[in-house]
């Protein structure tokens, strides 16, 4: 895949306008679609995206943000499902080579797949930040990076003073199979087996699911 895409977004409210700066910040070529005329002002006035005003869900507007030339296109409205499911369907008749990505409200991704590309749902992705928030105000120390299957995330856990595996050495601490140490946080390097696994000193791990509890307590008690 090419370093710099060109990507639509349909939808320039709350989730379409993050999306693009991001985006943007990763210097990718943005486009967003947006229809309500106040928005567009202010989204040209951000320097994020080029803006078409117009309804995403027509086929003309879609021709106008040339989809040929473009490599995805989220539809990240708010208007539910079945209209950013439509949107992307409608865009990769326009251009077949599209690579497609819809906002849902429900449901589970296996549902879209034959539909989309890939879709995001972002109350879920905005309750695992609030959860990883309430979970270092309290001092809890354990940190959900990113969650890849429904068996397998990425993990930050801080290790604390007198846990069974504080202080020692990697290849000293039997931990469970299913679970990696990935990333030193601390040190900002990948571990080898003679790293010491210091007392407020964070990790990444990646674990399944099943074998979390276990590694949470060889390093926190």
């Amino acid at each position: 895949m090419k370093k710099d895409l060109r990507i639509v977004i349909v939808g320039g409210q709350h989730v379409g306008y993050h999306t693009a700066k991001r985006l943007d910040n990763r210097g990718h070529d943005v486009v967003i679609i947006e229809k309500d005329e106040d928005r567009v002002e202010y989204l040209s006035d951000q320097y994020v995206a080029s803006v078409i005003h117009g309804d995403g869900g027509r086929t003309s507007i879609l021709r106008e943000a040339q989809l040929g030339r473009s490599d995805v296109i989220a539809s990240l409205t708010s208007y539910g499902a079945m209209t950013n499911l439509g949107i992307c369907m409608i865009a990769q008749r326009i251009a077949p080579e599209i690579k497609t990505v819809a906002r849902i409200d429900h449901g589970d991704d296996e549902e879209y797949e034959d539909m989309v590309d890939a879709v995001v749902y972002p109350e879920e992705l905005a309750a695992h930040a609030a959860a990883n928030e309430v979970i270092d105000v309290a001092g809890g120390g354990v940190r959900t990076i990113e969650e890849i299957t429904d068996d397998l995330e990425l993990i930050e856990i801080e290790v604390v003073a007198g846990a069974p595996a504080a202080g020692k050495r990697l290849d000293a601490v039997s931990f469970p199979r299913g679970a990696v140490v990935v990333a030193d946080q601390t040190e900002n390097e990948f571990p080898g087996p003679d790293t010491v696994l210091e007392p407020g000193c964070g990790y990444v791990f990646a674990v399944q699911t099943a074998v979390t509890d276990e590694v949470v307590r060889l390093l926190r008690g």
